[in-house]
């Protein structure tokens, strides 16, 4: 039996991050099967099992929109049927709206269907992403398995999508591993952590405009106008979105934040370990999210969590959390400056224990419940 697995989408963050991990747990999980993935010719070099083969293609030809829409749609469903694949799997929102196959779709996109994203964006990315949506809802509608990483995501789309109300949900929690051993920070990011005095704060994401920077940004006054010494150390890369990282910096300079906020740039992955046990509380603003891997990584990393009081937040941190209303700057400081005191850091970082010890998030794990869906929908 052969299975197509489409990942022409995951591209960086947490999209790459689930491959790399997840990939090489498939083939042990699974001997009797033959996997064909499809990734980005940028995608890196992952250890994977025989009956597990990569095939890439050019970024290029996978970032042209017409392109890609005219491939998953036409030229995919004949593949399937000309290779004589058992079925096809979507990671990435997309896939074939007709399949001749079994086809598992994840949704792993919360921001088509996030009304708070729609509402405070352009009206030409409005219509973009309005455009997928309904490309998505396509997919979803006919496929026989709709797979997302938690069940306040399937929830969102639920409401948003009403078409696909009935159809079969799955909710597949992401998997982690703490690392044994973890790369030290580059000399430049360790100079700049101990250059900085007081509260260190940490926001491991990139630049979007629902991930809560701008109330995240007036908290900060909020606690600097109190006198709390503090930094804030955020992973975000000018690369990534020019125009929203210099608005960023622009009204971090207006609230005079400018000697305590330290956009660092990305991080790589094998020396997040080091960053998350350096810094003191990791502030979690975003306002739509479809898991959040770093929520979980400073659960397994002992790192107390102040979070905006969302689903998919609450779901995936419960207890290890001190929540504030997602819009509410002062709720947000007061949150932050509860969060410090000692019994309630020590409160903080035993639920993110008890939350990691009380569920399989390993991803042979992922792995596994990944190949009974398989058998499920074949």
């Amino acid at each position: 039996m052969k299975v197509l697995i489409h990942a022409l989408g995951a591209t960086m963050g947490g999209g790459v991050r689930h491959l790399t991990n997840f990939l090489p747990e498939l083939g042990r999980e699974d001997p009797r099967r033959d996997y064909l993935i499809l990734v980005r010719e940028s995608f890196p070099t992952v250890n994977i099992a025989k009956n597990v083969t990569l095939e890439r293609i050019c970024d290029e030809e996978c970032s042209a929109w017409i392109s890609r829409l005219t491939k998953d749609v036409f030229e995919l469903p004949g593949r399937l049927k000309r290779e004589k694949f058992s079925a096809v799997v979507s990671l990435t929102n997309f896939g074939p709206i007709y399949s001749p196959v079994p086809h598992i779709v994840f949704q792993r996109n919360p921001l088509y269907y996030c009304r708070y994203y729609l509402t405070n964006i352009q009206k030409g990315r409005k219509l973009e992403t309005l455009m997928r949506r309904r490309l998505a809802t396509e997919s979803m509608k006919r496929a026989n398995l709709i797979v997302t990483p938690s069940h306040a995501m399937s929830g969102m789309i639920r409401k948003a999508c009403p078409v696909v109300r009935d159809r079969p949900f799955r909710t597949l929690y992401h998997g982690f591993a703490e690392e044994s051993s973890v790369d030290p920070l580059d000399m430049e990011v360790d100079r700049i952590l101990s250059s900085q005095k007081g509260l260190k704060l940490l926001y491991p994401t990139h630049p979007a405009p629902h991930k809560g920077f701008e109330v995240l940004f007036d908290m900060l006054a909020v606690l600097k106008s109190d006198g709390l010494d503090f930094s804030l150390f955020t992973t975000i890369s000018v690369d990534d979105w020019p125009e929203g990282v210099r608005a960023y910096e622009q009204k971090v300079k207006q609230l005079g934040l400018k000697d305590n906020v330290v956009f660092k740039g990305r991080v790589p992955q094998q020396q997040m370990g080091s960053l998350y046990k350096r810094c003191d509380l990791m502030v979690y603003p975003s306002l739509c999210e479809s898991f959040g891997f770093s929520m979980l990584e400073a659960m397994g990393y002992r790192l107390p969590i102040v979070a905006a009081d969302t689903a998919v937040n609450r779901e995936i941190c419960e207890e290890a959390a001190k929540y504030y209303p997602p819009l509410d700057p002062a709720a947000g400081a007061k949150a932050i400056r509860e969060a410090l005191q000692p019994t309630v850091m020590e409160q903080l970082r035993e639920g993110g224990r008890k939350r990691i010890t009380s569920t399989d998030w390993s991803w042979s794990r992922y792995a596994r419940e990944f190949v009974e869906m398989i058998d499920k929908v074949v």
